[in-house]
């Protein structure tokens, strides 16, 4: 299994690479208002725990993407844009942790995250939004001022579909990315075993997202399929017949461009198109393939810091 996690990996980190620029917000392909900051601020949470890991001494592409999120938080006016958007906490709050991480906490001492929580506009946000997107909200303040405590999460978590056990055949597409968005937090993207957190559910997780994964794969959802192999390795369920059924379809299915499909991209229309065939990868596949660099590094790359 290790050699497809690893093709996986590195193609996915040679795609970003190869994209950088287009997750810049002023990029042409993101300025609409649907995605703008989003696939800049989705890099950056998924950069963060790598850099938290120190993967970037053994794998020098983080160098350079870490150079551009710096130019990037420099060059772009995130403050205007958190004017008008309540996604403005998660700018601020990514990137302080971002420079609390690189040894730059001066580059966050603007006081501008401290200045949105003063308006109190993320309690309005809070308040309207679903468990698992507050839970969202709490934990990038936490990882932002470095004081994550899982355990703080569980009244939280109690209220969630997960802790609900909701059956999966009775969950929709949202419904599964809360599971996963959940046990993202809870395990603190992989720092925290989840036997710690959540010690009496364990093993009914490690049943229960395994079928998650072979639904996934069945409906060719490799977005889901993705997030679900994150989530087995938070509960150390990184080799069984089903990861390696995953790994291997997934290898087989990357783009040659090394864009990890999403379920809304359709390799018919890409192929029908004459203009913006590219600019139709990056919005489409973006995200699956971030999934991707996160997915692998919960495999392959806890091998690499051992």
């Amino acid at each position: 299994m290790s050699l497809q996690v690893d093709r996986v990996f590195q193609q996915s980190l040679k795609w970003v690479m190869d994209h950088l620029e287009c997750f810049d917000p002023g990029h042409p392909y993101v300025q609409d208002h649907t995605l703008r900051v989003k696939p800049f601020l989705e890099l950056v949470f998924v950069v963060n725990p790598f850099l938290r890991m120190n993967l970037e001494r053994q794998f020098p592409e983080l160098h350079t993407i870490r150079h551009f999120i710096e130019r990037t938080f420099e060059s772009y006016d995130f403050p205007a844009f958190a004017h008008h958007d309540p996604a403005g906490l998660m700018v601020f709050a990514l990137r302080n942790e971002f420079f609390n991480i690189t040894g730059q906490p001066e580059r966050c001492a603007d006081g501008l995250l401290e200045v949105f929580l003063a308006s109190r506009l993320h309690e309005v946000v809070e308040r309207s939004r679903i468990p698992f997107r507050v839970m969202d909200l709490h934990y990038a303040l936490d990882r932002a001022t470095g004081q994550f405590d899982p355990v703080l999460y569980l009244p939280l978590y109690q209220k969630t579909i997960l802790a609900k056990g909701r059956s999966l055949t009775q969950c929709n597409t949202n419904d599964l990315y809360s599971i996963t968005h959940t046990l993202f937090y809870l395990a603190d993207l992989g720092q925290v075993p989840l036997k710690q957190v959540l010690p009496a559910e364990t093993h009914d997780l490690q049943r229960m997202l395994q079928d998650a994964l072979a639904m996934m794969l069945r409906q060719d959802n490799l977005d889901l399929a993705g997030e679900f192999l994150m989530c087995l390795a938070f509960v150390e369920v990184l080799d069984t017949p089903i990861t390696r059924f995953a790994w291997n379809l997934l290898s087989e299915r990357q783009l040659s461009s090394g864009a990890m499909p999403a379920p809304t991209y359709s390799p018919e229309k890409a192929a029908q198109m004459q203009e913006d065939v590219q600019r139709y990868e990056f919005t489409q596949c973006y995200h699956t393939t971030l999934v991707m660099l996160g997915a692998a590094v919960m495999v392959y790359g806890k091998q690499v810091v051992a």
